[in-house]
């Protein structure tokens, strides 16, 4: 396990157990040939009878094995790379969510299952810690750094093959981010997704697809994406992405919103064939990895991977 040391009164990370080897594999295949990257755990766990207000994170620790058996699903339905449990695992999510353990245990502990699976690649997910800033270097903005900062450190010593920094709704709520895992990232490959609406502009501030994508590279991403959006926002943003990135571009969009059936479980209208098909037009468009994001399940990478020939 590495090790954390003091320099010069900062905090200075060693990276000596990152796994380079897996991330120079991962990206020189990703800017080779699409790849399938499995679908949500998030989504699969809140679907369970009487398990909608559970966070997902939570399962990492308190039922790792069901964590483990969601992964195997996507592994065995073509995968080839799996995601971590850990969107919202950053010290300021866990304590929102009344989890006593600790960013590092939970982190570590949603590798594990990731890899229990025996994958080809695994990608440490790290969403929006929830701390809102307004003025870079206030106590906020360092809050939040920090925080994006430890979870980095967690999955990186982890072994992950990359950091993915996803659903991030605008530029501000993306820089305290970037800035917290570049702090520890030492070369490791960081992507960046975005959630846009039908219109291919971000949620929160309107950016365009296209400056989005500019600015994430400008910043350090190893590649660019959109997750989180229809069907049919993911095919408009596919084209436009590959026209103004440099580096790979992802498309993950999701089933739709939720609602409660009957007994009040969580249940997304999944639609494995609409991703199927248009999978082929964002292959074809130049999208280097595909998946699914919120609602989808291993019906629809299964879906994917016959499209992938996998």
């Amino acid at each position: 396990m590495g090790g954390v040391v003091q320099a010069s009164g900062s905090t200075r990370f060693d990276p000596s157990y990152y796994n380079r080897s897996g991330a120079a594999d991962l990206m020189e295949r990703l800017h080779d040939e699409p790849m399938l990257m499995q679908g949500p755990v998030g989504s699969v766990l809140m679907s369970g009878e009487g398990s909608s207000d559970v966070p997902p994170a939570f399962w990492n620790i308190a039922e790792p094995e069901t964590v483990e058996r969601v992964h195997a699903l996507y592994a065995a339905a073509g995968a080839q790379i799996m995601l971590t449990n850990t969107f919202q695992a950053s010290s300021p999510a866990l304590v929102r969510d009344g989890i006593e353990q600790g960013a590092d245990e939970v982190n570590r502990a949603a590798v594990a299952c990731a890899r229990a699976c025996c994958p080809q690649f695994v990608v440490g997910s790290i969403g929006a810690c929830g701390i809102d800033w307004f003025e870079k270097e206030t106590p906020a903005y360092r809050a939040a750094r920090a925080a994006y900062r430890e979870q980095a450190y967690a999955l990186l010593a982890s072994g992950v093959d990359a950091l993915m920094l996803e659903t991030f709704v605008s530029i501000r709520e993306l820089e305290p981010a970037v800035a917290g895992v570049l702090d520890v990232a030492e070369g490791m490959p960081v992507w960046m997704s975005f959630a846009i609406d039908d219109e291919g502009s971000l949620l929160g501030d309107g950016l365009n697809v296209e400056a989005a994508v500019v600015w994430a590279e400008r910043h350090g991403a190893s590649a660019v994406g959109v997750n989180c959006c229809s069907v049919d926002a993911a095919t408009r943003a596919v084209p436009r992405m590959a026209a103004s990135a440099r580096t790979p571009v992802m498309i993950r969009p999701n089933a739709g919103s939720p609602r409660r059936d009957e007994d009040e479980r969580l249940v997304w209208a999944e639609d494995a064939e609409a991703h199927a098909r248009a999978a082929r037009v964002w292959v074809d468009a130049g999208a280097h990895l595909v998946g699914g994001c919120c609602g989808t399940t291993a019906v629809t990478t299964a879906a994917l991977a016959e499209v992938l020939e996998l």
